[in-house]
């Protein structure tokens, strides 16, 4: 009985070990996805007429 209840307490811990690995993976991407959407320039501050049109080669 004492193997079986060593046993079930590591796959407990186990178990719980890897859902809050899970959880802090998850978390990551979330915050990944957050900052690379607040990093795009959905509204910059010069507007399309008021820049200087690119030189030419040649």
């Amino acid at each position: 009985m004492k193997k079986v209840t060593g046993i079930l307490a590591v796959v407990v811990m186990a178990v719980g070990m890897a859902t809050i690995s899970i959880e802090n993976t998850s978390n990551e991407f979330d915050n990944a996805i957050e900052n690379s959407q607040t990093i795009t320039c959905d509204d910059c501050d010069a507007p399309l007429g008021d820049r200087k049109p690119p030189k030419k080669i040649g």
